[in-house]
């Protein structure tokens, strides 16, 4: 089981920088990876220990709006 969910706000361990996850990687016993979309505009691959929550209060997640089509 991983630890985001696609959507979560969360940010890297080495910096403040934040961003959303946009795809999850689970392969049997591999650790679980992430490809996140920074706040910079930047795209990368991080496995779930390089990542922590944004707001330590709780989670967050990013919710995009429905299309009514």
């Amino acid at each position: 089981m991983f630890k985001y969910p696609k959507g979560s706000i969360v940010k890297h361990k080495s910096g403040e920088i934040r961003g959303e996850i946009v795809n999850v990687f689970e392969q049997g016993d591999a650790p679980t990876g992430y490809y996140v979309k920074w706040d910079d505009g930047n795209h990368s691959y991080h496995l779930e220990k390089e990542l922590s929550w944004a707001n330590v209060d709780r989670p967050r997640m990013h919710y995009t709006q429905q299309s009514s089509k």
